[in-house]
């Protein structure tokens, strides 16, 4: 790792980051605060956040299988890393559901917020219960989500089982469903991508982001499954996904690997 890339990659991601947060911010003020047009903005603005950051990281994003086609479908992956929502939001159009944490980091949680991520505190059954509520406004509206079933982000060696709660709008309004498997790789690199790219168990944000930001190159794998899920069980939904998820998935390279 060469720490003279973070010297002009920062100051971009930056530069880039303030730049989309304030378009849906200034669609919002200007829309009287339409859930739909708002959410357009900010899948818009999301997209260009993902692939000026990607392209100013230096990752290669390699996707296999069907795209979601139809306007509105929900997209549930395993969860690695904040790196993940730039790949996402970069390779097909979609709002996040992500964990409450996320709204305090420096630069991604300013980016999130204002891309019209919707935040939720899985530990208290009434956020969950209005999380859900706000979901399925968006989706009503026509706006596609992804979310990230496990709960939390791993180091890669598994796919853990995913919480049902947050599927309850899809499943109640019978939405395809598309499961995602996410790896990566840092070809060259002798640490491995499980602690350079893989962010988990409460690890400082900021040194972890440094760090990311002087790695020369990522690779970012990302597998649809062959089709998508309809179910109007939240649990069998759940437990559908998690094995398409799985089934797909490859273990990220672990120290000593």
């Amino acid at each position: 790792m060469q720490w003279w890339r973070v010297l002009y990659r920062l100051p971009l991601g930056v530069v880039i980051t303030a730049m989309c947060a304030a378009v849906p911010a200034l669609v919002r003020l200007l829309s009287l605060g339409s859930v739909r047009w708002w959410g357009l903005a900010s899948i818009h603005s999301c997209r260009l956040w993902g692939r000026g950051m990607t392209a100013i990281l230096g990752v290669r994003i390699r996707c296999q299988g069907p795209l979601p086609t139809t306007p509105v479908f929900v997209v549930t992956a395993n969860h690695l890393s904040y790196l993940d929502i730039l790949v996402l939001g970069r390779t097909y159009p979609t709002l996040f559901v992500a964990k409450r944490s996320i709204r305090t980091w420096p630069l991604f949680g300013w980016i999130a917020r204002g891309a019209g991520t919707l935040f939720v505190d899985r530990e208290r059954a009434a956020d969950v219960l209005r999380a859900g509520k706000a979901m399925t406004e968006r989706l009503e509206s026509g706006l596609p989500l992804t979310l990230f079933p496990e709960g939390r982000s791993t180091p890669g060696r598994e796919v853990l089982p995913f919480m049902p709660s947050l599927l309850e709008p899809a499943a109640r309004l019978r939405l395809p469903c598309h499961a995602v498997s996410l790896r990566y790789e840092t070809p060259g690199i002798a640490p491995p991508p499980s602690t350079t790219v893989c962010w988990y168990d409460g690890a400082g944000f900021v040194g972890h982001y440094l760090r990311l930001m002087a790695l020369p190159k990522i690779e970012a794998e990302v597998r649809f499954a062959p089709e998508a899920v309809v179910l109007a069980d939240r649990k069998q939904l759940a437990i559908r996904l998690r094995d398409e998820v799985a089934a797909g998935f490859l273990p990220v390279r672990q120290e000593g690997g």
